[in-house]
């Protein structure tokens, strides 16, 4: 089914003019060998190789195989080696001699089919090519390595149209053996090896030189005796269309998102302007995410089709092979409905109060490791795209992770807070209701673990408070036995908050006795006692707890400075109602 979608959208992509011929791909050309018409040689012109980004030349859409072993020259463009029969100084000289002479019958026959002019006229200079009588003529940075072609009439012979249909037809199966195509269906020749490599794996673990979709290069991966590509028989077409859209998108940035050591990729069945990735890339914008929240009240349509089938993909790579590990299929207004959702469900608020910016996939994934590039599975990112797109649970595994980071790190960041109020609404039940009154503090939430969370954020700003400069705050000492085991450190920490009290209220009466009749509150939703052990789940509402409680008090604080620097300067203030 993926591949089928694939070749769907190589279709479109044809028509669109956006993917190269058949069995052309865009490959850096070093060298032009210029010639006349009778085949006389005019000169070899550099192509690139004056910046680091051209040093192999410049792209150019060319004739090309994959050449995974054996001797399979390409036409018209190819290495030194093939082309001119100079080798580099560690070839064997048999090999390359062999090379070259293939390249030279390719070429021939090419002429012959098309009766093309100009690879004619290639065809006349390769049949009196002499190394030796030529080689000074080759340039002092010539490398046997790069590629080379040729320019006949100020023109390269391998754009013609009847060269690219020679091309398609002679690369066509041949000797291959013949099974029913897994992609279309159809029986006849299929590939021992997929044409196309996929490209733009390198950054999660892939090759530079590309990687494999299909391929079985051990006994361990043979199914029948089939070996290679022939485990999963696909014809000649069907592998370079999926391969090429494949690239196509990865080569897209408005297509692709890398999301820790995965790589997503979007497209949907017909032309439209929804964008995925904007949405789920690293740092989503805001704007289009507040479009998209207020659609249904300003009526705007983001998908500008309708209801259209929308896919998503997502590969990792080890070395030469691809790994796919998820498939969506679903549809614009559905995506678009549980994107919704997800940026709904992730709402926290910031350090200061106020509603913050919404979290990118990876940033979310981010706050449950130390290391998220070196710590962070596949299956992680996966999970995530499969819930911000087709809805579904996240792994309990997240909620764990963040909540032992919190202790570990001695803070609960925003990103933790919202991947942990996320974990709890897509789990459904009566934690998910609970969690979805948590973008900001509510103290009318009934659970006490809430409220353990909130009455720990209030002794450690009390100790602040009373002991300036404090090093090891109660938060640093207490929060993991305090989020897990109330009952065993709450008794300590309120006889402790009295000395604190009393010493605020000697100093600044009016800010002790709001911080008291704070905690009085708090307390009394906490109950007559506090909770023996609190579940994984409850640890994160604990989180929450805190985390509201210190982004409450630091809002307060600054609406209280802004409020006293706004009175006129002659005007008496009493710093006492600041708290």
């Amino acid at each position: 089914m993926i591949l089928r979608r694939l070749v769907e959208y190589a279709r479109r992509m044809e028509d669109e003019g956006v993917l190269t011929p058949v069995m052309y791909a865009s490959v850096p050309v070093r060298w032009q060998i210029v010639l006349s018409m009778e085949g006389e040689l005019e000169g070899f012109v550099s192509l690139g190789g004056d910046r680091k980004d051209n040093k192999r030349g410049e792209n150019l859409v060319v004739p090309n195989l994959v050449r995974a072993a054996g001797i399979k020259p390409k036409l018209l463009v190819d290495n030194g080696e093939y082309v001119l029969g100079v080798g580099r100084p560690d070839s064997d000289p048999a090999k390359v001699q062999e090379r070259h002479r293939r390249f030279v019958d390719l070429v021939e026959r090419c002429a012959n089919e098309t009766e093309d002019a100009d690879v004619a006229a290639v065809s006349r200079f390769l049949a009196r090519w002499d190394e030796g009588e030529y080689r000074e003529k080759l340039r002092a940075d010539f490398d046997p390595q790069d590629n080379m072609t040729f320019r006949v009439r100020g023109r390269f012979p391998f754009d013609h149209d009847d060269v690219k249909a020679f091309w398609s037809k002679s690369t066509t199966g041949a000797g291959m053996p013949e099974m029913t195509c897994l992609v279309t269906g159809e029986f006849g020749p299929v590939e021992k090896r997929l044409p196309v490599k996929v490209k733009g794996l390198t950054g999660i673990g892939g090759q530079a030189a590309g990687t494999s979709l299909i391929s079985a290069n051990a006994e361990p991966f043979e199914s029948y005796g089939l070996k290679n590509s022939l485990t999963s028989p696909i014809s000649r077409d069907a592998g370079e269309l999926f391969g090429k859209a494949l690239n196509h998108l990865l080569a897209d940035e408005r297509s692709r998102v890398f999301v820790g050591p995965s790589v997503y990729v979007f497209w949907t069945k017909k032309k439209s302007t929804f964008d995925p990735v904007t949405f789920l890339q690293n740092r989503p914008d805001p704007e289009s995410v507040k479009l998209l929240l207020n659609s249904p009240l300003s009526g705007v349509e983001r998908s500008g089709v309708g209801a259209d089938d929308f896919y998503a993909l997502a590969l990792s790579a080890s070395g030469g092979r691809a790994v796919v590990r998820d498939w969506l299929e679903t549809t614009i207004p559905e995506a678009e409905k549980n994107l919704k959702r997800w940026f709904t469900a992730q709402r926290v608020v910031d350090y200061q109060g106020e509603m913050g910016d919404p979290f990118g996939l990876f940033a979310l994934a981010a706050g449950a490791y130390r290391d998220a590039s070196k710590e962070m599975t596949p299956q992680v990112p996966a999970s995530l795209v499969r819930a911000a797109v087709k809805g579904g649970r996240l792994p309990e595994d997240l909620l764990v992770r963040a909540v032992r980071r919190n202790r570990a790190d001695g803070d609960v960041s925003r990103q933790r807070a919202a991947l942990m109020k996320l974990v709890m609404i897509y789990g459904g039940g009566e934690g998910a209701r609970m969690a979805q009154k948590l973008e900001e503090l509510n103290p009318e939430v009934t659970e006490p673990a809430y409220h353990c969370g909130r009455l720990l954020a209030e002794l450690e700003d009390l100790q602040r408070r009373a002991i300036p400069g404090v090093k090891a705050t109660i938060m640093d000492r207490y929060y993991g036995a305090a989020s897990s085991t109330p009952a065993s450190v709450f008794g300590t920490l309120m006889r402790g908050h009295i000395a604190h009290i009393g010493k605020i209220r000697k100093e600044t009466p009016g800010i002790g006795m709001a911080i008291q009749d704070r905690i009085s509150e708090i307390t009394t939703k906490i109950g007559p006692v506090f909770p023996l052990t609190l579940t994984m789940r409850l640890q994160a509402v604990f989180a929450l707890g805190y985390y509201h409680q210190r982004a409450h008090n630091r809002a307060e604080a600054a609406r209280a400075k802004a409020e006293r620097e706004a009175r006129p300067r002659n005007t008496e203030s009493n710093d006492e109602t600041e708290v």
